[in-house]
């Protein structure tokens, strides 16, 4: 008895036109989880800072209200993770930009299927272990739909993700401190911050959620941003309202106080590229940005194929700059290391993707004691 032919697709098109389609799928292999969330589907009419409004697609949680980015997840590794999705209008997904879970759980749809009523995604974050870069999942990650993705998280279909480390018995935190990773350098808990940019082309919030997905030409290879934008703020508090949740100052720890250093968590949720400049207030550079981990990997260093791996904070040699640049949905740690108490600018530039022409400027101050 022959097999029955493997079915070919004639072209993306015919390929994204035929994604499977599931009301309620079921979660296979349900475990019982140490935390649960529900993300339910809401659109609304947002005005920003420059005074725009704009339609803005997100999800809420059942604690975080409608507000942009959408809600924030913290999840520590080791803990089985439910979260379960309520679309509300169409299709849509959740996708764990760089966890990695099985397909089924991983959100594209691609892979598995795109959820009309309602799917409960699982996985666990793999703990780290001291000394060793093959294991951890601790860092900063941001989720999304991924259904139609590049409309869809345009407008607004995404939120902050963040994992926190196992505390391992051989390296105690410190009262109102936090470790990036499980063997990384302390942070204060009081000052960590979230800084997501963000840029709009009006255009795209006013297409249709499946635009271009039957093959016509809806211009989505064009992407014209009129309006860019700070998105976050200070973790521990959260969004003090609905609407969109925007960060226009900041706060820093001064070196030798007895509060650890502040961590900035970023994150590029928009299209071009963007550079980011720490200068005092004349504007010279300042060396105050040491990077630790990037797109939820720690920096350490492997230079001895037979040993630890330390973290690159612990050697002679940190990444210590006064410039970042970043392209899309690239993340970055960021440990504040002011010289001195003060006033400082972080100035952040959205860039074209090809000209590198400034695009748009954001400067916030950063008032460090």
């Amino acid at each position: 008895m022959s097999e029955a032919p493997h079915h070919l697709y004639r072209s993306q098109v015919d390929f994204s036109s035929a994604q499977i389609h599931e009301g309620h799928p079921k979660t296979e292999f349900l475990q019982i989880a140490n935390q649960s969330q529900e993300l339910k589907f809401f659109g609304k009419k947002m005005t920003f800072d420059d005074g725009a409004e704009h339609e803005i697609w997100a999800f809420e949680s059942e604690t975080s209200g409608r507000v942009f980015p959408s809600a924030m997840l913290r999840i520590t590794e080791g803990e089985m993770f439910h979260a379960t999705i309520r679309p509300a209008k169409k299709v849509h997904t959740i996708h764990w930009h760089e966890l990695e879970p099985d397909p089924r759980n991983d959100g594209v749809g691609h892979t598995s299927f795109e959820v009309s009523g309602g799917y409960t995604y699982q996985w666990r974050p793999e703990p780290g272990r001291p000394g060793n870069a093959s294991f951890g999942s601790a860092g900063t990650y941001f989720y999304h739909c991924h259904v139609n993705t590049p409309l869809h998280v345009q407008l607004g279909m995404f939120g902050p993700l963040v994992i926190d480390p196992v505390v391992h018995p051989d390296f105690p935190v410190t009262p109102g401190a936090r470790r990036s990773f499980v063997d990384g350098p302390e942070y204060d808990i009081e000052t960590e911050t979230l800084l997501a940019a963000y840029s709009v082309d009006p255009r795209w919030h006013k297409m249709n959620h499946a635009a271009g997905l039957s093959g016509e030409d809806a211009g989505l290879d064009r992407f014209e941003p009129k309006h860019f934008y700070l998105l976050g703020g200070e973790m521990n508090k959260g969004p003090q309202g609905e609407g969109p949740w925007q960060l226009t100052t900041m706060r820093a720890n001064a070196p030798g106080g007895s509060k650890k250093p502040t961590l900035l968590r970023l994150v590029n949720a928009n299209y071009f590229p963007v550079e980011m400049r720490f200068t005092d207030a004349a504007g010279k550079p300042v060396v105050m940005a040491e990077l630790i981990a990037h797109d939820g990997r720690a920096y350490r260093d492997t230079s001895n194929p037979r040993g630890d791996s330390p973290p690159i904070a612990d050697t002679d040699q940190p990444l210590l700059t006064t410039m970042i640049n970043f392209g899309a949905a690239e993340r970055f740690d960021v440990l504040l290391r002011p010289p001195a108490p003060g006033k400082y600018l972080m100035t952040v530039v959205l860039q074209h993707w090809i000209t590198r022409a400034d695009l748009g400027t954001r400067t916030l101050t950063i008032t460090v004691t």
